[in-house]
């Protein structure tokens, strides 16, 4: 499945105060769309469809490569590449935060996470939100780090495990800014979520304890496989890449089935998940998936035609690059 801007704003003041006064109270999905337009080009006119492809690159010079330097096909057939935004260029990244579990583990990954964030540069804007309890905005987007790093390491370590109720809403958020401003979007989730702390019951009981061949017994995954299943089809429809931090590894059955499922949501958007083993690896995993998004280029691609819905890409920038990116989509009419 794999192969192994937006422009920040030059009047800052202004845009902090648009913020101030229209986000206060407002729901997720209207305080992130709106955003997204404080920082949008002027919009271009619809002379043709295209679709985002999020792409790694590794050159002998570390120079970045652009539209020119490359070539496409959409299953099998040549395409047009419309636009390349490189790692030099602005980046919106959404943090989720999902933490319900051990405060041993919680709060130095929140101090990870924040050292993080201190550490990005001007041209990456960054917003904040808790996943318990029906998603909230913690820290509106923006690049004043004051916000996300007080929201980052004020957010209580509670409740029950949000990543599986949010991650749709969050991608869909993610995509709508990804179509509508000239920016490079990836959403990182930390999380310590656990499949047995979920408001819905994954865990599969047996239905009759009596009973030898009830199929509880012998399938207890099953129930976190099929909502793993029918949320990966629609993340398989995202362009914005997901990255998961996980803090906790579990090696049980039902477990390793969740962790297994977290990695398959992440890299059907191209992303990645990482999970950690022990206290020790979480502010280096932290650091891979911050480091690994803001090396992220976008490339847009023209679609032909005729409708596409499964699409095999194929993408060559000459030896000069060596590249990684999402090869499959499933592409919906805009």
């Amino acid at each position: 499945m794999f192969r192994p801007a937006y422009r920040l704003l030059t009047c800052a003041d202004r845009a902090l105060a648009v913020r101030e006064r229209l986000f206060r109270g407002a729901p997720l999905v209207a305080v992130l769309a709106l955003s997204s337009s404080l920082w949008a080009a002027p919009p271009a006119k619809p002379a043709n469809r295209s679709f985002k492809v999020p792409v790694w690159a590794d050159s002998q010079d570390g120079a970045t490569f652009k539209a020119k330097d490359l070539t496409a096909t959409l299953d099998g057939d040549p395409t047009r590449v419309l636009a390349v935004a490189s790692p030099n260029d602005g980046l919106m990244l959404l943090v989720v935060l999902d933490l319900a579990g051990d405060l041993s583990l919680a709060e130095p990954s929140k101090e990870a996470l924040a050292a993080e964030i201190e550490k990005l540069p001007s041209r990456v804007t960054v917003a904040v939100m808790r996943a318990q309890d029906g998603l909230k905005v913690l820290a509106d987007p923006g690049v004043d780090r004051a916000p996300a790093l007080a929201a980052v390491r004020d957010v209580p370590v509670s409740g029950k495990a949000g990543l599986l109720d949010s991650v749709e809403t969050v991608t869909r958020v993610a995509d709508s800014i990804l179509a509508k401003a000239a920016v490079r979007v990836a959403v990182l989730y930390l999380t310590d979520s656990d499949v047995e702390n979920y408001r819905e019951d994954f865990t599969n009981p047996v239905i009759n304890s009596s009973d030898t061949h009830d199929l509880s017994r012998k399938f207890p995954e099953a129930l976190i496989q099929d909502k793993i299943s029918k949320l990966a089809a629609v993340l398989a429809t995202r362009q914005a890449p997901l990255f998961v931090v996980h803090l906790r590894y579990r090696g049980d059955r039902l477990g390793e089935a969740y962790q297994n499922g977290l990695k398959q949501l992440a890299e059907v958007t191209g992303g990645s998940a990482i999970f950690c083993r022990s206290s020790e690896e979480i502010a280096d995993a932290i650091h891979r998936a911050v480091a690994t998004i803001t090396a992220s280029y976008s490339v847009t691609l023209a679609l032909p035609e005729r409708l596409l819905r499964n699409v095999q890409v194929l993408l060559d920038a000459g030896g000069n690059w060596t590249l990684g990116y999402r090869a499959r989509f499933v592409l919906k009419e805009r």
